[in-house]
């Protein structure tokens, strides 16, 4: 159901959009803006030319014009995020409890005079249960120079951005303490690049859900294309899990857990920590792992910061030399029955013949701002583990690897012969 337009009851949505509306993952508000536009359109037709001065110059703008803003419908996920258990009851409370945020509307202002069709921006709420939840929204907007009476259904998608929001501050305290600060210096240096790694799928999640609406409002609704962004949603949804879960575990500080591990799996997590960094670099990765390697045994996280902190430093050098071809290439295999070999190669300036049998000195580093500490670390991992690591380098590079044993099998038991 959806209020009306004028304020008066509800009115039937139809019934296989009202479903799919009612049960997105994702938060949906329906509002009417139409009211705003006619201010905003009698701003620019009394001659405002530059709206972003004219709203710093005319606070009292924001506070007119929000009376003419209503919010017509919330849909299960809105009103669970809001901390309410029906929809009537939010609807009546919806400008105590969900006030007009200034930064938040100058976004919709700004899009309005640009025609633009989209606009997103992050924002605070404080819901009815008592919880602070901080948010990432986004609006499909009409297109172009559109009537007032187009801005009179807006859909709004918002994305809880609270455990993003606690990872960022959990990589922050964890930056500051360096006890153990191989790891930790990786979790600082790729803290940046995996906020907006994890920021992506959020903002794919609310662009899909706005797709799914718009293929609702076709006539008659394209439930097909629907269906299609609602399994969007959910793969963005398990994309950011991952990341964040990912990114937690490795931040973490724990006791030494060996364990059975499947080489690919090591690999796919470190690559997952380190690939956006690498894209942003003009890095390319690319991974070979035959399937049915022999499992090792050690410790996840441990054997997951030696892959991580050797791919990064590949990125690094090739990015300090600017080599114009940025090339790594992870893979693994097994040298004998007892040993699975790891190899980090790029395709960088190499490391100098001088240089080749230090790198793995504590304190010695070829970056001016580097502590020296990564590849110590990397190394004594790799020993406690029963492995070894080793440096090469050539005309094509330099490559990194390291062997660690093979798991030993248990034999299964086998039943008895009578």
């Amino acid at each position: 159901m959806v209020r009306n337009g004028d304020g008066g009851g509800f009115r039937p949505m139809d019934l296989r959009h009202a479903d799919l509306f009612e049960i997105s993952p994702i938060s949906i508000l329906c509002e009417d803006w139409s009211g705003v536009k006619r201010a905003v359109d009698e701003a620019i037709a009394g001659g405002v030319t530059d709206f972003d001065r004219f709203l710093d110059d005319n606070p009292q703008f924001f506070f007119d014009v929000r009376w003419f803003h209503r919010i017509l419908d919330a849909n299960r996920s809105a009103l669970d995020l809001l901390g309410f258990q029906d929809k009537e009851s939010f609807l009546r409370e919806s400008r105590v409890r969900l006030p007009a945020n200034p930064a938040s509307n100058a976004q919709v202002f700004k899009a309005m005079v640009r025609g633009d069709t989209v606009c997103q921006g992050e924002r605070v709420l404080h819901t009815k249960d008592g919880r602070v939840v901080p948010i990432l929204w986004r609006a499909s907007l009409p297109p172009g120079p559109a009537d007032p009476e187009a801005y009179g259904r807006l859909y709004f998608f918002a994305v809880d951005v609270s455990e993003l929001k606690r990872v960022q501050e959990a990589l922050m305290a964890a930056q500051a303490n360096l006890s153990h600060a191989g790891r930790l210096s990786l979790v600082g240096e790729l803290a940046a690049s995996l906020t907006h790694e994890v920021s992506q799928p959020l903002v794919s999640i609310a662009s899909h859900a706005a797709a799914a609406t718009r293929w609702l409002s076709r006539q008659p609704p394209n439930l097909e294309e629907v269906a299609t962004s609602l399994q969007r949603i959910t793969t963005s949804t398990q994309h950011t899990v991952r990341i964040v879960g990912k990114m937690r575990s490795f931040a973490r500080r724990g006791e030494l857990v060996t364990e059975p591990l499947k080489p690919q799996d090591c690999i796919a997590d470190a690559v997952t920590l380190v690939e956006h960094e690498a894209y942003r670099q003009k890095t390319s990765i690319a991974v070979d792992v035959p399937p049915q390697l022999p499992a090792i045994l050690g410790d996840r996280t441990q054997i997951q910061q030696v892959i991580v902190n050797i791919a990064y430093n590949a990125v690094q050098a090739m990015q300090g030399a600017k080599s114009p071809d940025r090339r790594i290439a992870i893979t693994a295999g097994v040298d004998d029955a007892e040993a699975v070999t790891f190899t980090v190669a790029d395709t960088g300036p190499g490391i100098p013949d001088e240089l080749l049998s230090r790198i793995f000195d504590p304190f010695f580093s070829t970056k001016p701002d580097g502590m020296g500490l990564g590849l110590s670390i990397c190394k004594t991992i790799v020993e406690e583990h029963g492995g070894r690591l080793w440096a090469a380098s050539g005309p094509q590079g330099a490559s990194l690897s390291f062997s660690l044993p093979v798991a030993p099998v248990v034999a299964s038991a086998q039943p008895a012969v009578l």
